[in-house]
């Protein structure tokens, strides 16, 4: 096993850093080596597993000054690294001379890394950033907030993706997740069904409850299982790591 997945959504709030953080942790909790790199010049998920970004050299290390992987990676857990955001990852965003060379660098350093997982947060836009990812992956794992609002920007982000596959070449597979579900609310519901008719097969089975423990894990630097073992948050990533293992959908 060998798989390369890039975590995105283009709007902002769908728990895709959570998602990205809490997957990685259950996959390497269940023997798997993973490693997630944070893609998003924000830096949320190196802040979320509890690593100074500003003190950690970043993925821009390695695809700009060819540091080596093994320089820049924390281990964070047993089987789990991270790779950082860094300090300067922004400044890729606006490169132009050399753009398609780190495109390719990051495709070459995925391709070499022998890793069960590797899971990529991407930051929530359109920019070259994701185009490199895309580029260097042929998996997504989509976050879907369930809510309307979240739905009615699938399409803008679907439409960009088969935009990225006619450049890149390459047909990229795709998975979804319902996140911020409440089982009880109609809205919810609604939403998840909306999904189920738009892509059959493609709504991976397990939905991400809302729930306070997620939100507060981040703040310790933790992931949900490490925070409250115990919380819904922590079944349903526990429960959505197999179904991303076996690809059990709805």
């Amino acid at each position: 096993m060998n798989r390369k997945i890039a975590v995105i959504n283009q709007k902002g709030g769908v728990g895709k850093t959570t998602t990205t953080a809490n997957l990685g942790y259950m996959m390497a909790r269940k023997g798997y080596k993973v490693t997630l790199i944070d893609l998003d010049p924000q830096s949320s998920l190196t802040v979320s597993l509890g690593v100074d970004w500003q003190e950690a050299e970043g993925i821009e290390d390695i695809l700009l000054h060819d540091v080596d992987l093994e320089t820049v990676a924390v281990q964070c857990q047993t089987n789990l690294r991270l790779v950082p955001s860094g300090n300067n990852l922004a400044q890729m965003e606006h490169l132009t001379s050399n753009s398609s060379d780190v495109a390719k660098k990051l495709r070459n350093l995925l391709d070499h890394m022998q890793d069960d997982y590797v899971f990529i947060d991407c930051p929530p836009s359109s920019g070259f950033l994701i185009v490199s990812a895309l580029y260097a992956t042929k998996e997504v794992l989509i976050p879907i907030a369930a809510d309307y609002l979240t739905l009615h920007g699938l399409s803008h982000l679907m439409g960009t993706l088969i935009s990225f596959e006619e450049r890149l070449g390459h047909v990229i597979k795709k998975w979804f997740v319902v996140t911020r579900y409440h089982p009880r609310r109609r809205l919810s519901n609604e939403v998840k069904d909306k999904l189920i008719e738009y892509f059959p097969g493609k709504i991976l089975k397990t939905s991400i409850r809302e729930s306070s423990s997620l939100a507060e894990a981040p703040g310790q630097g933790m992931t949900v299982y490490e925070y409250k073992k115990s919380s819904n948050g922590s079944y349903d990533y526990q429960n959505l790591a197999e179904d991303l293992c076996l690809e059990r959908t709805l």
